[in-house]
């Protein structure tokens, strides 16, 4: 190492060269260490995997004022754990590895034609045993399935060498290494172009990769002394000016050297456990290698009559180095561990080997000059007493007989990374049965190693066969343990129903990993499935902390979510101004939980150009949550329509759940006539979720106000068992002026409940339907006296003085009001709505008020109540009174084709909404579209058929249009429906206008 870049000396276009080649063997090497680092995360690579659950929870009330009932729902939420169970295999990796072997066998062969004819020989032969490990006569060339490729090879291979050793001594180093390099890349090319197998390149490379590995092995035996060649360096380069010894500090550091090198070969063996920071041995070969640089050179001393350093024996180490690390970073990157075991032993032993015998040399030949402090590196390849050729064979009689020692374990192991390397190409390809034929067979020479054990336990989990999956898990972990292997070994347990055992693997896995995300995150998950919730948050929370990358910390996170809102957990929100920027999965958890804290979210805008058009289940998830949150502010459907993604075939398990979201979103929206429809699908599509629609539908029409409907759809829920059904259906009842059914059913309740007398006495329904209504509550009393259509004046009236001073008269008041607009009794609803005054702290009562000035408003066009109207509290739902006073405020302009469509639509959207459909119809009528007034009836008397005063217009629209048939089954239905006196009334006028139309000319 007399000069540190001795090749800035050399020739310009020779130095140009080297240090290509010392830029790639650096590279290399890098790329080595960046390879064993990361091997187990690129071999087996994890995957997010997703366990989608349906939680139940409400999002809005039915409320009216006496009964306050969660309206059931449903959110989608995604838990998200890691399992590695994808091919890691990359082809790159295999691509590198063939070009970097095709440039090292150039270099070699070129280098072979100066050498002696015996070691020409040896290396021809080398060549020819590479070429035929790569079983070319199963490539299939041009249909050829013998051996004639490969002796074709051989022969042009021996014959260029040949001819440059024999016949052309005077070429150029230049011209014969491109004589080699066209050939090898011609043959590379056939291979590639005429072979009938899949995936040629990787064929032969895996199937060749013996002899680069042998190579490999040669270039760590090569280099296994250079550490203490250059601790020689170091002290004895040159003659010490004091002439102070340096023997003593050559034995203290040579030894310290080959002590720790002792101490990893103890622990490697099993001999040691003591707690200390070993040897890396791919370090070890790293530094050795650099050293090599300068030491090769050195040695070169020894074999310059055969291969002269400059520059050929340069380009050769490089060469072999470049080609051993590059085997290397192809063996980190697949996760072959039995050669991974291979190398380190190889590493150690010829440092043991090599190293002992090079020490003991140095001493025996040069230790009086050593000891008298004379610069003995210019001559340490001029031996005394012991022939340096003597180091070589004795140093590699140690490590054969330290390989005997382990009954030849690097052999087998090595046996085993070949077929480990074959099972990658046959499951890269597909030939799945193959592969795991190949992993087995590599299994039987090293049952303990990692990479078949982990490739064939995920053969089984794959299959279902947990047991055996988790089985060959935790023998992948004997030695080399994995993240992976832990994560696949818990899931497969978890899948099994072996929580418990999933518990302990967990355990065993934080001694080997103590503070490891990906385990946090899983333990977080086995402790929610056992209902721990603080231990799971606990977890979560550890995950997040001790992520080292954003996806990691981002799982964690999107678990959290799901964790507050399947456990109700009170927690805030996080901001929503990072929401954008989050994961799917994580906006779905985000709008859960804002649906379980019933909090709308407007950050994030999903409109249907950006929907997939085939759906994940995260993509359904979040598309599900936040269509369903958007029915928090009534948000009708625009840009964000999903009903297309209904009719996707690839979509069919969705379909169900989005009709669902679908009926809700228009339910909420106003859009009753449109929601109802896929509710009545949903009803009849499915027994097993029937129940939950039945109780869904009948809660909605509670807030229509269709109480026979209602009730009908609990008793179909309470059939199929569904949770609070009946008593669901005694409210439906009781408002439906029904009590007598309703006290029965509701005893039959309590007689299967076996309810305490004290509950009971509390209970101010089942006091109300006993007729016990002095000791009522106020809202009790106003439901007895809107109930009860027995009652004499007398109660009324004295049930009304106990309500004097209560908020409940004045919904008294505001329902007459309503009663009077829907029958036209404008000035006696005006009245009533002009002097009845309602404090600021009842929002509710004043929101019903505002809501029938506004409906009043448009029916008489009475300009005094209409700075009345607040227009911000116009509700939407159940009644849509916002369009009402949108068709009042355009009615006062020109512009008709909008009002026409404001018409159409409150004539259509809801026909439990009566006075919007009356409204809508006479407003067409009076346009003299009568069609378009029919066609209004039809739908509204169609789907709200127990409605009376719509029955009625719809008899009389009939008539109008001459449809008598359709009149008269209308007009015999209210003959069962009116009391005496409507029904007089209601015939007079319908004779009127049968008279009239009777004698009308057609």
């Amino acid at each position: 190492m007399n000069n540190i870049n001795f090749w800035k000396n050399w020739r310009n276009k020779y130095r140009s060269i080297y240090q290509v080649l010392l830029f790639l063997f650096v590279i290399t090497m890098a790329f080595s260490f960046y390879s064993q680092v990361n091997s187990y995360d690129i071999a087996f690579p994890k995957e997010v995997v997703r366990k989608t659950q349906s939680i139940e929870l409400s999002l809005q009330n039915v409320h009216n004022f006496v009964f306050d009932l969660a309206v059931p729902a449903r959110s989608y939420i995604v838990f998200q754990s890691f399992l590695s169970l994808g091919n890691g295999f990359q082809v790159s990796d295999t691509y590198l590895l063939t070009a970097i072997i095709f440039l090292a066998f150039s270099i070699l062969m070129t280098a072979s034609t100066y050498l002696s004819r015996w070691w020409f020989i040896i290396l021809q032969s080398v060549f020819v045993i590479w070429i035929i490990t790569l079983k070319i006569q199963f490539l299939g060339l041009f249909g050829v399935e013998n051996q004639l490729f490969t002796f074709v090879f051989v022969t042009l291979i021996l014959a260029v060498g040949y001819y440059f050793h024999a016949f052309n001594e005077e070429a150029s180093l230049f011209k014969r290494w491109l004589f080699f390099a066209v050939l090898l890349t011609a043959i590379l090319i056939l291979i590639n172009t005429a072979s009938t197998v899949e995936a040629p390149i990787v064929f032969i490379t895996h199937h060749g990769i013996i002899v680069p590995v042998i190579l490999a092995i040669i270039f760590i035996f090569n280099v296994a002394y250079d550490i203490i060649l250059h601790i020689l360096y170091l002290l004895a380069a040159k003659k010490n000016r004091d002439g102070s010894s340096n023997l003593v500090h050559f034995i203290i550091i040579s030894m310290l050297y080959l002590i720790y090198v002792g101490l990893t070969f103890a622990k490697n063996d099993g001999l040691l456990s003591i707690e200390i920071i070993y040897l890396d041995e791919f370090l070890l070969l790293g530094i050795s290698a650099i050293l090599g640089i300068w030491g090769f050179r050195k040695r070169s001393e020894l074999i310059e009559k055969q291969l002269i350093f400059r520059p050929l024996g340069g380009y050769v180490y490089l060469a072999m180095g470049i080609m051993a690390f590059a085997v290397l970073i192809w063996i980190f990157r697949t996760g072959n561990d039995p050669l991974i075991d291979t190398f380190e032993d190889m590493i150690i032993f010829s440092h043991i080997g090599f190293g002992v015998l090079f020490f003991f040399y140095v001493l025996y030949n040069f230790v009086a000059l050593l000891n008298s402090g004379l610069g003995i590196y210019p001559v340490v390849f001029r031996p005394v007493n012991i022939p340096y050729n003597l180091v070589r064979a004795v140093g590699f009689g140690i490590v054969a007989v330290l390989i005997l020692r382990v009954s030849y374990l690097p052999y087998y192991q090595a046996i085993s990374g070949y077929y480990n390397g074959l099972a990658d190409y046959y499951e890269y390809i597909g030939e799945e049965e193959k592969a795991l034929t190949t992993y087995k067979i590599a299994r039987q020479y090293a049952v303990t190693s990692h990479k078949h054990n982990f490739e064939i336990g995920k053969s089984e989990y794959e299959k279902k066969n947990w047991a055996e999956a988790s089985s060959y898990f935790s023998q992948a972990n004997y030695k080399r343990p994995s993240v992976q292997a832990y994560l696949n070994k818990v899931q497969a347990q978890l899948n099994a129903n072996l929580i418990f055992e999933s518990l302990f693997t967990l355990e065993e896995a934080q001694k080997d990993f103590p503070d490891n995300a990906y385990l946090h995150n899983m333990r977080g998950l086995v402790y929610e499935r056992l209902n721990k919730t603080d231990s799971s948050f606990i977890y979560f929370d550890a995950a997040n902390r001790a992520a080292s990358d954003s996806e990691i910390e981002e799982v964690s996170s999107v678990n959290r979510l799901a964790l507050f809102t399947k456990k109700g957990i009170d927690e805030d929100l996080p901001e929503t101004g990072i929401l954008n920027e989050k994961s799917i999965p994580y906006k779905a958890n985000y709008f859960a939980l804002a649906n379980r804290k019933r909090k709308y979210i407007d950050t994030v805008v999903l409109s249907a150009s950006e929907m997939p058009e085939v759906l994940t289940y995260n993509d359904f998830s979040l598309i599900f949550n936040q269509s369903l949150n958007k029915t928090i502010e009534n948000r009708p459907f625009s840009s964000d329509s999903i009903n297309w993604l209904i009719s996707k075939a690839e979509n069919k398990d969705f379909a169900k759940s989005l009709k669902y979201v679908s009926s809700a979103r228009l339910n909420y929206s106003g859009q009753i006539n449109d929601a109802y429809s896929y509710i009545y699908e949903l009803e009849n599509e499915n027994i097993a979720d029937a129940g939950f629609y039945y109780l869904l539908h009948g809660l909605w029409y509670l807030d229509q106000k269709a109480y026979s409907e209602a009730e009908n759809h609990f008793a179909k829920a309470a059939d199929l068992k569904m949770s609070k059904a009946n008593t669901y259906r005694t409210i439906a009842l009781i408002l439906n002026q029904q009590l007598f059914e309703a006290a029965q059913l509701y005893q039959k309740q309590v007689n299967a409940e076996s309810i305490s007398d004290d509950l009971l006495d509390n209970d101010p329904l089942y006091q109300m339907l006993l007729g016990n209504v002095d000791q009522l509550p106020d809202s009790f009393k106003y439901l007895w006296l809107k109930t009860n259509t027995s009652l004499q004046q007398e109660s009324i009236d004295s049930i009304k003085n106990s309500l004097t001073n209560s908020p409940f008269l004045s919904l008294l008041r505001l329902n007459e009001a309503e009663s009077h607009i829907k029958n036209a009794r404008f000035k006696q609803a005006k009245d009533i709505l002009q002097n009845l005054n309602i404090p600021i702290s009842e929002e509710g009562l004043s929101i019903y008020k505002n809501n029938l000035i506004a409906l009043l408003v448009t029916f008489t066009d009475d300009e005094s109540l209409v700075n009345q109207v607040q227009e911000s509290k116009l509700q939407v739902y159940p009644y849509n009174y916002k369009l009402v006073w949108e068709a009042y405020k355009l009615k006062n302009t020109n512009d008709r084709k909008s009002l026409d469509k404001v018409m159409n639509k409150l004539g259509h959207e809801n026909a439990f909404f009566e006075s919007a459909v009356i409204l809508s119809a006479k407003y067409f009528n009076k346009k003299e579209n009568l069609e378009k007034a029919y066609e209004i009836l039809v739908e509204a008397s169609r789907l709200n058929s127990g409605n009376s005063n719509i029955l009625k217009l719809y008899a009389l629209q009939a008539l109008q249009l001459n449809l008598s048939s359709y009149a008269e089954d209308s007009y015999e239905e209210l003959a069962n429906m009116l009391s005496t006196e409507e029904w007089e009334n209601f015939s007079t006028q319908y004779d009127s206008i049968k008279n009239k139309m009777e004698q009308m000319p057609w």
